[in-house]
């Protein structure tokens, strides 16, 4: 889980800092759409470019920067099952025949995991052994992918009233895989002393960069390669009011289809796991490694936004974006209309703020849940820009 992350999220920062300059979008605290829904940035009726980019991490039991030191001395898990978020964006769009035609590069993590098979690693990690009589449940998943491509899209006008309008916008990419990784580990042990604990477990590992100094000599080497698609929507409705809703779908329907990658399946039964780093595979008794062809299924997420209009260019802003089933929920204000404006949002899950500013050209955010960024579990930064002629 930890290196899954580790090497994503540096690619997703590395992905928001390529580009430095981006278009003004509402980029709300912990807005995992990264401006990037599919009528943001997409302005076919002009001729210009656009940038967009941005990196966002959210890492539940410990801080995001220290993560590859298992937290450090702030590992602060919850009790049940501890989360882990990265997602990483950029996308250079230009206009043809009325259409926006983007490169892009994408790199996503998702994890979950219980509290017990985090405090055994974390624990091996510092060198504090099991806790004797303990019964850790082995719980986790995670699954990454990276890719890059190019991103159709075509935003559609509508005006409903005098008072109403709305955009629709649809999206498709075309995606070369770059990495992807999947991974389950499910099962129970008993600490019977400080170093050795007994269980039952089955640990499924596939992966295009699986470490293959561990792998069966006698499967062919193979070279894994994979190709995809994904579909996105968006809805903008607007009133002359001030008022908007804003609604979107990434991934509505997104895979990714590998073939030829390394995957290791292992099993232990009632057999004894020594004290040693990320339980690892010398423990696991039996097994099979092979080359397979899977599907990955790229997760879709959600966005609801609404700003409703306070006094002058003040607005309120509400909104909650979902990610396999995890509402992240948000409260702001945003001042400016048009030109120059300037936006904070907090995020109610997290505790995290976000702080925006723009001109008519240019914006950028950043999101943090800690003013001392070494102690933050959720860290984001967007940067955008638009330039006609």
């Amino acid at each position: 889980m930890k290196a899954a992350f580790i090497s994503t999220f540096a690619s997703t920062i590395a992905a928001a800092g390529v580009v430095v300059a981006l278009l003004p979008a509402a980029v709300a605290a912990l807005d995992f759409t990264l401006g990037a829904g599919a009528a943001q940035n997409c302005r076919a009726s002009a001729t210009g470019i656009s940038f967009n980019a941005g990196a966002m991490a959210y890492v539940e039991p410990a801080p995001v920067l220290s993560v590859d030191d298992y937290g450090g001395s702030r590992y602060s898990p919850s009790r049940g099952n501890n989360i882990g978020i990265g997602i990483g964006y950029g996308e250079l769009t230009g206009e043809v025949a009325g259409f926006c035609l983007g490169a892009l590069y994408r790199a996503e993590y998702l994890g979950e995991a219980s509290r017990d098979i985090l405090d055994a690693l974390v624990g091996n990690h510092f060198r504090r052994p099991f806790d004797v009589g303990r019964t850790y449940g082995l719980s986790l998943s995670d699954e990454s992918f990276q890719a890059d491509g190019l991103r159709l899209r075509r935003v559609v006008d509508i005006k409903f009233s005098d008072e109403w309008s709305a955009s629709l916008g649809a999206g498709v990419s075309v995606l070369k895989g770059l990495a992807g990784r999947q991974e389950s580990v499910s099962g129970s042990a008993v600490a019977t002393s400080g170093s050795y604990a007994v269980g039952t477990a089955t640990w499924l590992k596939t992966d295009t960069n699986l470490n293959l100094a561990d792998f069966n000599p006698f499967v062919a080497p193979g070279t894994p390669s994979g190709y995809g698609f994904s579909t996105d929507f968006e809805f903008i409705a607007r009133s002359r009011a001030g008022y908007s809703i804003d609604f979107i779908v990434m991934d509505a329907l997104g895979r990714l289809y590998w073939h030829d990658v390394p995957e290791s399946y292992r099993t232990l039964d009632n057999a004894t796991v020594s004290y040693n780093a990320d339980f690892n595979r010398n423990a696991f008794v039996t097994g099979l490694d092979s080359r397979v062809t899977f599907v990955q299924d790229l997760p879709r997420n959600y966005r609801l936004a609404a700003t409703l209009p306070v006094v002058s260019e003040l607005s309120a802003v509400v909104a909650d974006d979902l990610i396999e089933s995890l509402h992240f929920p948000s409260v702001g204000a945003r001042y400016g209309a048009r030109g120059p404006f300037g936006a904070l949002d907090f995020d109610i899950r997290t505790r995290s703020l976000s702080i925006e500013g723009g001109l008519p050209f240019m914006s950028a955010a950043i999101t943090s849940n800690s003013f001392k960024v070494h102690s933050a579990t959720v860290l984001g930064i967007s940067l955008q820009a638009f330039h006609t002629w």
